[in-house]
Protein backbone atom coordinates (compact mmCIF):
# COMPACT_ATOMS: atom_id res chain seq x y z
CA UNK A 1 0.00 0.00 0.00
CA UNK A 2 1.09 3.76 -0.64
CA UNK A 3 2.10 5.52 2.44
CA UNK A 4 0.08 8.71 1.59
CA UNK A 5 -1.84 9.45 -1.51
CA UNK A 6 -0.39 10.45 -4.97
CA UNK A 7 -1.21 13.76 -4.76
CA UNK A 8 -1.98 16.08 -1.20
CA UNK A 9 -5.17 18.19 -0.81
CA UNK A 10 -2.56 20.86 -0.52
CA UNK A 11 -0.83 20.09 -3.78
CA UNK A 12 -4.54 19.57 -5.83
CA UNK A 13 -5.40 23.03 -4.68
CA UNK A 14 -2.48 24.66 -5.29
CA UNK A 15 -3.04 23.16 -8.68
CA UNK A 16 -7.34 23.87 -8.80
CA UNK A 17 -5.98 27.46 -7.83
CA UNK A 18 -3.42 28.26 -10.52
CA UNK A 19 -5.40 26.60 -13.28
CA UNK A 20 -8.12 28.85 -12.20
CA UNK A 21 -6.37 31.92 -11.38
CA UNK A 22 -4.89 31.47 -15.08
CA UNK A 23 -8.14 31.04 -17.06
CA UNK A 24 -9.97 33.66 -14.62
CA UNK A 25 -7.15 36.38 -15.72
CA UNK A 26 -7.72 35.36 -19.41
CA UNK A 27 -11.16 35.83 -19.17
CA UNK A 28 -11.01 39.68 -17.35
CA UNK A 29 -8.81 40.42 -20.52
CA UNK A 30 -11.16 39.58 -22.75
CA UNK A 31 -13.56 41.73 -20.96
CA UNK A 32 -11.09 44.50 -20.40
CA UNK A 33 -9.37 44.56 -24.05
CA UNK A 34 -12.50 44.35 -25.94
CA UNK A 35 -16.07 45.76 -25.85
CA UNK A 36 -18.62 44.37 -28.26
CA UNK A 37 -20.48 47.21 -29.73
CA UNK A 38 -24.02 45.58 -29.23
CA UNK A 39 -26.30 44.04 -26.23
CA UNK A 40 -26.44 40.75 -28.28
CA UNK A 41 -22.33 40.79 -28.08
CA UNK A 42 -22.57 41.57 -24.66
CA UNK A 43 -24.32 38.60 -24.34
CA UNK A 44 -22.78 36.39 -26.24
CA UNK A 45 -19.68 37.09 -24.76
CA UNK A 46 -20.88 36.31 -21.65
CA UNK A 47 -22.67 33.36 -22.36
CA UNK A 48 -18.93 32.29 -23.67
CA UNK A 49 -17.33 33.12 -20.98
CA UNK A 50 -19.56 30.97 -18.53
CA UNK A 51 -19.75 28.07 -20.89
CA UNK A 52 -15.81 28.41 -21.18
CA UNK A 53 -15.46 28.54 -17.17
CA UNK A 54 -17.94 25.10 -16.76
CA UNK A 55 -16.17 23.32 -19.17
CA UNK A 56 -12.98 23.87 -17.95
CA UNK A 57 -13.82 23.15 -14.30
CA UNK A 58 -15.03 19.76 -15.82
CA UNK A 59 -11.57 18.86 -17.81
CA UNK A 60 -12.21 20.56 -20.76
CA UNK A 61 -9.42 22.61 -22.64
CA UNK A 62 -11.14 24.02 -25.68
CA UNK A 63 -10.35 27.37 -26.59
CA UNK A 64 -12.33 30.57 -25.69
CA UNK A 65 -13.54 30.71 -28.97
CA UNK A 66 -14.76 27.63 -29.59
CA UNK A 67 -17.67 28.46 -27.08
CA UNK A 68 -18.85 31.98 -29.41
CA UNK A 69 -22.28 30.87 -31.37
CA UNK A 70 -22.79 33.86 -33.15
CA UNK A 71 -20.07 36.69 -35.09
CA UNK A 72 -19.72 40.18 -33.19
CA UNK A 73 -18.53 43.70 -33.53
CA UNK A 74 -15.77 45.18 -31.00
CA UNK A 75 -13.95 47.65 -30.04
CA UNK A 76 -10.70 47.46 -28.80
CA UNK A 77 -8.79 48.88 -25.65
CA UNK A 78 -7.20 51.49 -28.14
CA UNK A 79 -10.07 52.31 -29.78
CA UNK A 80 -10.23 50.52 -33.41
CA UNK A 81 -13.04 48.34 -34.52
CA UNK A 82 -12.83 44.57 -35.79
CA UNK A 83 -15.24 41.75 -36.72
CA UNK A 84 -14.96 38.45 -34.89
CA UNK A 85 -16.14 35.75 -36.45
CA UNK A 86 -17.52 32.63 -34.58
CA UNK A 87 -15.90 29.21 -34.72
CA UNK A 88 -12.19 31.16 -35.91
CA UNK A 89 -9.56 32.65 -33.28
CA UNK A 90 -10.42 36.35 -34.68
CA UNK A 91 -11.25 37.05 -31.01
CA UNK A 92 -8.17 36.07 -29.43
CA UNK A 93 -6.41 38.30 -32.02
CA UNK A 94 -7.90 40.93 -31.30
CA UNK A 95 -8.34 40.85 -28.03
CA UNK A 96 -4.92 39.26 -26.72
CA UNK A 97 -2.92 38.32 -29.11
CA UNK A 98 0.58 40.65 -29.86
CA UNK A 99 -0.80 43.17 -27.61
CA UNK A 100 3.21 43.70 -26.73
CA UNK A 101 4.26 44.23 -29.86
CA UNK A 102 1.44 46.42 -31.36
CA UNK A 103 2.09 48.78 -28.53
CA UNK A 104 5.45 48.94 -28.01
CA UNK A 105 6.59 47.77 -31.73
CA UNK A 106 4.20 48.49 -34.32
CA UNK A 107 1.92 51.55 -33.38
CA UNK A 108 5.35 53.71 -32.81
CA UNK A 109 6.57 52.68 -35.82
CA UNK A 110 4.21 52.79 -38.46
CA UNK A 111 4.76 55.44 -40.92
CA UNK A 112 5.60 56.09 -44.45
CA UNK A 113 5.31 53.11 -46.19
CA UNK A 114 4.22 49.82 -44.36
CA UNK A 115 3.91 46.41 -45.31
CA UNK A 116 1.91 43.78 -43.38
CA UNK A 117 2.95 40.42 -45.11
CA UNK A 118 0.16 37.71 -43.62
CA UNK A 119 -2.23 40.71 -42.70
CA UNK A 120 -4.96 37.92 -41.31
CA UNK A 121 -8.04 39.77 -40.44
CA UNK A 122 -5.66 43.57 -40.03
CA UNK A 123 -5.01 43.60 -36.42
CA UNK A 124 -1.79 45.57 -37.77
CA UNK A 125 -3.35 46.95 -41.11
CA UNK A 126 -6.02 48.85 -39.35
CA UNK A 127 -3.73 50.52 -36.44
CA UNK A 128 -1.22 51.63 -39.42
CA UNK A 129 -4.30 52.85 -41.55
CA UNK A 130 -4.05 56.22 -38.76
CA UNK A 131 -0.56 56.94 -38.96
CA UNK A 132 1.21 55.61 -42.16
CA UNK A 133 0.88 56.94 -46.04
CA UNK A 134 0.88 53.66 -47.93
CA UNK A 135 -0.06 50.27 -45.98
CA UNK A 136 0.35 46.93 -48.64
CA UNK A 137 -1.77 44.08 -46.68
CA UNK A 138 -0.89 40.81 -47.88
CA UNK A 139 -3.31 37.96 -47.27
CA UNK A 140 -3.58 34.56 -49.10
CA UNK A 141 -6.74 33.18 -47.68
CA UNK A 142 -9.87 34.28 -49.26
CA UNK A 143 -12.11 34.19 -46.29
CA UNK A 144 -9.57 36.61 -44.18
CA UNK A 145 -9.38 39.17 -46.98
CA UNK A 146 -13.03 39.60 -47.04
CA UNK A 147 -12.90 40.53 -43.52
CA UNK A 148 -9.64 42.36 -43.62
CA UNK A 149 -11.88 44.65 -46.21
CA UNK A 150 -14.62 44.50 -43.87
CA UNK A 151 -12.02 45.78 -40.81
CA UNK A 152 -10.47 47.90 -43.28
CA UNK A 153 -14.13 49.78 -44.09
CA UNK A 154 -15.24 49.64 -40.74
CA UNK A 155 -12.24 51.73 -39.54
CA UNK A 156 -12.68 54.39 -42.35
CA UNK A 157 -13.45 57.67 -40.40
CA UNK A 158 -9.57 57.49 -38.97
CA UNK A 159 -7.97 56.35 -42.07
CA UNK A 160 -5.43 58.24 -43.20
CA UNK A 161 -3.23 55.87 -45.12
CA UNK A 162 -4.06 54.59 -48.78
CA UNK A 163 -4.55 50.99 -48.32
CA UNK A 164 -3.52 48.26 -50.69
CA UNK A 165 -4.99 44.45 -50.50
CA UNK A 166 -3.35 42.08 -52.11
CA UNK A 167 -4.99 38.05 -52.18
CA UNK A 168 -1.35 36.01 -52.50
CA UNK A 169 0.88 34.48 -50.27
CA UNK A 170 4.64 35.48 -50.87
CA UNK A 171 7.20 32.49 -51.89
CA UNK A 172 10.64 32.13 -54.02
CA UNK A 173 9.32 32.58 -56.99
CA UNK A 174 5.67 32.68 -58.84
CA UNK A 175 3.44 30.10 -58.85
CA UNK A 176 -0.10 28.03 -57.14
CA UNK A 177 0.03 26.79 -53.97
CA UNK A 178 -2.28 24.75 -52.04
CA UNK A 179 -2.41 25.56 -48.67
CA UNK A 180 -3.74 23.63 -45.50
CA UNK A 181 -5.88 25.16 -42.58
CA UNK A 182 -6.69 23.01 -39.63
CA UNK A 183 -10.14 22.38 -38.43
CA UNK A 184 -11.63 20.75 -35.78
CA UNK A 185 -14.97 20.84 -34.11
CA UNK A 186 -17.00 24.49 -34.47
CA UNK A 187 -12.98 25.96 -35.11
CA UNK A 188 -11.94 27.14 -37.83
CA UNK A 189 -8.14 28.26 -37.61
CA UNK A 190 -7.73 31.08 -40.36
CA UNK A 191 -4.52 32.41 -38.53
CA UNK A 192 -2.36 28.85 -39.17
CA UNK A 193 -2.64 27.62 -42.78
CA UNK A 194 -0.02 25.42 -43.84
CA UNK A 195 1.85 23.85 -46.68
CA UNK A 196 1.43 20.58 -45.53
CA UNK A 197 -1.99 18.96 -43.37
CA UNK A 198 -1.03 18.41 -40.28
CA UNK A 199 -1.21 14.72 -38.64
CA UNK A 200 -4.44 13.42 -37.21
CA UNK A 201 -5.95 16.88 -37.95
CA UNK A 202 -9.25 17.43 -40.22
CA UNK A 203 -7.58 20.30 -42.44
CA UNK A 204 -9.93 22.45 -45.25
CA UNK A 205 -7.58 24.00 -48.18
CA UNK A 206 -7.27 25.96 -50.93
CA UNK A 207 -5.66 26.72 -53.82
CA UNK A 208 -3.96 30.39 -54.36
CA UNK A 209 -1.20 32.55 -55.83
CA UNK A 210 2.32 32.92 -54.65
CA UNK A 211 4.51 35.55 -55.63
CA UNK A 212 7.82 36.77 -54.01
CA UNK A 213 7.77 39.73 -51.81
CA UNK A 214 9.92 41.45 -54.49
CA UNK A 215 7.58 41.38 -57.22
CA UNK A 216 4.11 42.54 -55.03
CA UNK A 217 5.79 45.63 -53.54
CA UNK A 218 7.81 46.68 -56.85
CA UNK A 219 4.48 46.97 -58.38
CA UNK A 220 3.82 49.80 -55.84
CA UNK A 221 7.10 52.02 -57.28
CA UNK A 222 8.06 51.74 -53.27
CA UNK A 223 11.54 52.82 -53.09
CA UNK A 224 11.60 52.33 -49.39
CA UNK A 225 9.34 50.74 -46.72
CA UNK A 226 9.44 52.04 -43.30
CA UNK A 227 8.28 48.65 -41.33
CA UNK A 228 7.66 45.65 -43.04
CA UNK A 229 5.96 43.14 -40.81
CA UNK A 230 5.75 39.32 -41.62
CA UNK A 231 3.92 36.69 -40.29
CA UNK A 232 3.64 33.72 -42.50
CA UNK A 233 3.31 30.79 -39.98
CA UNK A 234 7.28 29.44 -40.09
CA UNK A 235 7.76 30.02 -43.94
CA UNK A 236 9.94 33.07 -43.94
CA UNK A 237 13.29 31.04 -45.11
CA UNK A 238 11.43 29.49 -47.57
CA UNK A 239 10.10 32.88 -48.93
CA UNK A 240 13.68 34.59 -48.21
CA UNK A 241 15.21 34.41 -51.36
CA UNK A 242 12.33 36.68 -52.84
CA UNK A 243 12.43 39.15 -50.64
CA UNK A 244 15.84 40.38 -50.76
CA UNK A 245 15.09 43.48 -52.71
CA UNK A 246 13.02 44.46 -50.53
CA UNK A 247 14.84 43.69 -47.61
CA UNK A 248 17.27 46.20 -48.52
CA UNK A 249 15.19 49.13 -49.06
CA UNK A 250 13.46 48.47 -45.48
CA UNK A 251 14.52 50.53 -42.29
CA UNK A 252 12.51 48.19 -39.56
CA UNK A 253 11.60 44.85 -39.67
CA UNK A 254 9.21 43.07 -37.13
CA UNK A 255 9.45 39.27 -38.43
CA UNK A 256 7.91 35.92 -36.39
CA UNK A 257 11.09 33.30 -36.55
CA UNK A 258 9.98 29.93 -35.64
CA UNK A 259 13.61 27.35 -34.76
CA UNK A 260 13.66 26.37 -38.31
CA UNK A 261 13.73 29.81 -39.04
CA UNK A 262 17.28 30.68 -37.52
CA UNK A 263 19.16 30.79 -40.94
CA UNK A 264 17.38 34.43 -41.42
CA UNK A 265 19.25 36.22 -39.07
CA UNK A 266 22.15 35.20 -40.50
CA UNK A 267 20.98 36.76 -44.06
CA UNK A 268 19.79 39.71 -42.16
CA UNK A 269 23.04 40.65 -40.32
CA UNK A 270 25.15 40.49 -43.77
CA UNK A 271 22.03 42.65 -45.35
CA UNK A 272 22.94 45.41 -42.30
CA UNK A 273 20.17 44.59 -39.85
CA UNK A 274 20.74 44.52 -36.15
CA UNK A 275 18.28 42.55 -33.33
CA UNK A 276 16.67 45.68 -31.22
CA UNK A 277 14.27 43.93 -29.36
CA UNK A 278 12.60 40.19 -29.34
CA UNK A 279 9.09 38.59 -27.85
CA UNK A 280 8.67 35.30 -27.77
CA UNK A 281 8.56 34.33 -31.30
CA UNK A 282 8.59 37.76 -32.66
CA UNK A 283 11.78 39.85 -33.75
CA UNK A 284 12.29 43.20 -34.05
CA UNK A 285 15.32 44.35 -36.05
CA UNK A 286 16.40 47.43 -37.96
CA UNK A 287 18.85 47.82 -41.24
CA UNK A 288 21.80 50.30 -39.43
CA UNK A 289 22.29 51.17 -43.09
CA UNK A 290 19.35 53.32 -43.63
Amino acid sequence: MLDRPLISLESLFIFVHRGLTGILAKAILYHSNIVPLSLHGYYQLLKASGAWLMNYLRGSRKPFEQHLMYDMVVKTWDGFIFIARAGTLDLYAIALSEVFELENWFKPLAKGVVIDVGAYIGTYTVRAMRTADLVVAIEPLPPNLGTLQKNVELNGRSQRAEVVLVNKAVAEGKKELRIFVPAESRLYRLNAASLKPLKGEFCSSYTISADTLDSIVSEFGVEKVHLLKIDIEGYASESLLGMLDTLKKTRWLFIELWERDIPVVKVLRNLGFRLKDCHGDNFLFKNEGL
